[in-house]
């Protein structure tokens, strides 16, 4: 298991970028906020399952159930829902990862400040290093930004899991991710469920498409790609976790080019290589 630990950020990228591909694929059967809380509601009894059979240590107080929550809410109830909410609204996938690609800013500045992580100039040439191959990626191949209620929506998505992501790793450093998941996601589902309800008045249509991305997003998305976003949170830095997601947006570009035949041009690839040059920088370790 040991041998495995340097590889679970490879993993943790290479799932978490196909929830921009599930949130392509269910759209156009069901209404954004409400595919998402009919996701979280079913992740949540599905944790509480495995939890149970388990036997997993749940969280002991009310301070650290809250602290769950609110960290749930932001990573997944505020993250997810903006970016669903801008893709829903005109924002390509590719576009929408690139803008909540800016979380290593966001999350060095937040970590540094509340967290008192250390910096160097390594660090941050790593992270502008990754935001320029993030940038290559995006302005040349998906340039859609939508709406202007899109655009709000995608920077309220950087802006909650940045924050949560700092939040987390502040007030909650330790737990079993099965038993402290299900709080997380009953946290998201306080921030989706009244939005849902108040913006959204139709059902998905239950087709075969549908339910295999909503699958996808519960199993790979929500169980196991949280799964390792909650073990890197609590064995690495903040600032060094963030910097794995500036590897998502080129993924995204070649995935959709692969799967639903979007334009990949050889910017793509010049992109892909910065991204991945500054990520190894900005999180390879320091004395």
């Amino acid at each position: 298991m040991q041998r495995l630990l340097p590889l679970l950020p490879v993993f943790f990228v290479i799932l978490w970028h196909t929830g921009f591909l599930g949130a392509r694929g269910t759209m156009p059967h069901g209404p954004a906020l409400t595919t998402l809380s009919i996701r979280f509601a079913l992740v949540l009894v599905l944790l509480a399952a495995l939890a149970w059979l388990g036997r997993a240590v749940w969280p002991s107080s009310w301070a650290q159930r809250g602290h769950l929550m609110v960290a749930g809410g932001l990573l997944h109830g505020v993250y997810l829902g903006g970016v669903f909410w801008a893709m829903e609204h005109g924002m390509s996938g590719a576009t929408a990862s690139l803008i909540v690609g800016l979380q290593p800013m966001l999350t060095a500045v937040l970590a540094l400040w509340l967290l008192a992580e250390r910096s160097s100039l390594t660090l941050w040439a790593g992270l502008i290093l990754g935001l320029m191959g993030t940038v290559l990626v995006v302005v040349f191949d998906a340039g859609q930004v939508g709406s202007t209620r899109s655009a709000i929506a995608i920077v309220l998505a950087l802006v909650g899991i940045a924050v949560g992501s700092v939040y987390q790793k502040k007030f909650v450093q330790a737990f079993d991710w099965r038993a402290g998941a299900v709080w997380q996601f009953a946290g998201s589902l306080v921030v989706t469920v009244p939005f849902a309800a108040l913006f959204e008045q139709r059902m998905p249509s239950l087709n075969a498409e549908y339910l295999f991305w909503l699958g996808w997003l519960i199993l790979i998305l929500s169980v196991a790609a949280v799964a390792l976003l909650n073990t890197l949170l609590q064995r690495q830095s903040a600032i060094n976790v963030a910097s794995y997601f500036y590897l998502i947006p080129a993924l995204v570009a070649v995935t959709s080019w692969f799967i639903f035949g979007d334009g990949l041009r050889w910017t793509t690839w010049g992109g892909i290589l910065l991204a991945s040059f500054g990520v190894w920088l900005a999180t390879r370790p320091r004395t």
